[in-house]
């Protein structure tokens, strides 16, 4: 067994054979081996004496093999059946790991020499829930490329998007800021009286143009910039992406259903959705359907371009927010229907990218992020995303509507197979770009987040950020600080009255609470179970010393949704038509 070459008068099962190859693959020390070894040869004692067995002594003095007694053997043969499996898990696990290992070596104990100006790619997904990847706990999801992504890097399980809704989150991923300093929200919203708000196919206005957005930031420290896909902070020329620090831009900005895209249930109609390269439309109307094999190509091709330089890339999919789609290759591939289509589709565009920066020779100097922008609309049931653990979803300041997937993949720098608990932000994503960049963040504004890079490195374990700001629109809902939760107000939202749960209802009016309520998050994640505040004053007061001082320092923007639409704004390919969006149809170029 030990040699794992049985002779001829001792047979091994083919699974003891498959357990030896890969005790002997992933050359474990002799001490290893011979435990392992022990525990797969306990099994083969029999018993063949007669009557009361020779004591052991007397065995091993004439030099006969240990007999065991029938009562040992069953004995034995209980706790084995359940050893045995339980070692070959950890064998698996282990030689898996050592492969990581060999493939993207690491020695945490090293200091890592971080790449100077590496890339950066961000990967933004679309109401996608926490718990909807297979990585995070679902059980019928096929995303097997994001699971890889974690499987090589570092996933984190308290990282929250800083909005619930599109648009907003979208302005603070952009700019490291709380979204009402950027004027993404509503003063005049009777739907949400919050403000909670996003642009339309045919705004007005946008994110302020005063705000300074990464890819214009990055600029300066000799980065170059693309996109593709969902920007949702503007439609008017000056607030696409192009105008806003981007050196290339190919994709439709606007969520599907916002240019009357019913590719529901993979159904025909295309609406008015358009395809923008930079400023310019190339094809309206598009099918929604078909644009991820393009927008990986554009990725795929834009890096390629620019490998030798350093690079920002944001790859912003549509999936999957509803109306869920999918191409002919992924629809009805999966066993959790459209919705689970539409993210096997999502993780298809994040295998393409992997891969390509693998096979470019750049994954050492490149840093790939995941995560998404809102919790699951569950108005949609089960087309609409699962937050897992958590409570309610989109549009609320539960945990469901606001903490969402996380995973962060830079071989070489992020050991692979990292769970990382800190608490984390889409905020945090400008100033951990602008440090990698060797920069210094903007002097003339308040910025909101923190370097995450001593955290991928693994110099710190906790931290940098400690405390979350809950907003929906012009309100501060609720704040986290450690492991405590205090909600001052909570609203639903995106929820059916069929909801079990009517506080994520869509009629759970905006209701105060003081003294707010208090969870432990950290083991309440469903915060289901309000803690004594009588009980827990030290918290709660410091608490309330964050919000003083936040409130001390908080500016808002002017509130850029309140200034209507026009439909004159909604981007047509024929200038001079009328009425849009009906009449906006040309040829594909």
């Amino acid at each position: 067994l030990i040699t794992g070459n049985p002779s001829n008068n001792s047979r091994v099962s083919p699974s003891k054979q498959f357990t030896l190859n890969l005790i002997h693959s992933s050359q474990l020390s002799h001490v290893e081996l011979y435990s392992c070894s022990v525990h797969l040869a306990c099994k083969r004692y029999t018993s063949s004496s007669v009557g009361p067995p020779e004591s052991y002594s007397d065995q091993l003095a004439a030099g006969n093999r240990v007999r065991r007694h029938p009562a040992d053997m069953e004995a034995m043969r209980a706790v084995l059946c359940v050893l045995f499996p339980l070692l070959l898990v950890i064998l698996a696990g282990e030689v898996h790991a050592r492969k990581l290992y060999k493939k993207f070596p690491q020695d945490a104990s090293v200091p890592v020499s971080l790449p100077e100006k590496p890339n950066i790619i961000m990967i933004y997904g679309d109401d996608v829930g926490y718990g909807d990847l297979n990585t995070y706990g679902h059980p019928t999801s096929s995303t097997p490329n994001l699971d890889r992504m974690a499987d090589e890097g570092m996933k984190i399980t308290q990282f929250y998007s800083a909005a619930p809704v599109c648009s907003p989150s979208r302005a603070s991923l952009m700019t490291g800021r709380l979204f009402p300093r950027t004027g993404v929200y509503s003063r005049n919203n009777t739907k949400f009286p919050t403000g909670s708000a996003t642009f339309t196919s045919s705004s007005n206005a946008g994110m302020l143009l005063t705000e300074i957005t990464l890819p214009q930031y990055l600029k300066q420290y000799g980065y170059v910039s693309g996109m593709v896909g969902k920007w949702h902070l503007g439609v008017k020329s000056e607030y696409l992406p192009i105008s806003r620090g981007f050196d290339s831009y190919f994709g439709c900005p606007l969520t599907p259903i916002g240019c009357n895209s019913t590719a529901y249930n993979g159904t025909e109609h295309m609406g008015y959705c358009m395809l923008l390269h930079n400023h310019s439309i190339v094809e309206q109307p598009t099918d929604i359907r078909n644009v991820d094999v393009r927008y990986a190509q554009n990725a795929k091709d834009f890096i390629t371009a620019n490998a030798n330089r350093p690079f920002f890339f944001y790859f912003s999919s549509h999936h999957t927010h509803m109306p869920q789609f999918a191409s002919d290759t992924y629809l009805n591939s999966t066993e959790r229907g459209l919705f689970g289509d539409s993210l096997a589709e999502l993780d298809y565009s994040v295998g393409q990218i992997l891969d390509h920066v693998t096979a470019s020779g750049l994954a050492n100097r490149t840093l790939v992020i995941f995560s998404a922008d809102n919790g699951p609309a569950l108005i949609s049931k089960e087309l609409g995303g699962e937050q897992g653990p958590l409570k309610c979803g989109k549009g609320t300041t539960y945990e469901g509507g606001v903490r969402e997937p996380a995973i962060f993949w830079w071989p070489g720098v992020i050991r692979p197979r990292r769970i990382s608990h800190a608490i984390a932000s889409t905020l945090d994503i400008f100033p951990t770009a602008v440090a990698l960049a060797g920069g210094k963040m903007p002097p003339d504004r308040a910025m909101d987040g923190y370097d995450l890079t001593p955290l991928l490195t693994e110099k710190i374990h906790s931290g940098p950020r400690y405390s979350n700001l809950y907003y929906s629109g012009h309100v501060l809902m609720a704040v986290r600080l450690h492991q405590f939760k205090a909600h001052f107000h909570t609203m639903g939202s995106h929820c059916l009255p069929s909801y079990p749960d009517k506080d994520c209802h869509n009629d759970a009016s905006l209701q105060h609470h003081d003294p707010p309520l208090l969870f432990n998050v950290n083991q309440d994640p469903k915060e289901r179970y309000p803690l004594d505040v009588k009980l827990h004053k030290e918290p709660l007061e410091k608490i309330h010393e964050l919000v003083v001082q936040h409130n001390k320092t908080m500016t808002f923007g002017p509130a850029q949704v309140d200034q209507g639409n026009n439909p004159i704004n909604f981007p047509c390919c024929s200038p001079a038509c009328s009425p849009r969006p009906h009449c906006c149809k040309c040829s594909t170029n």
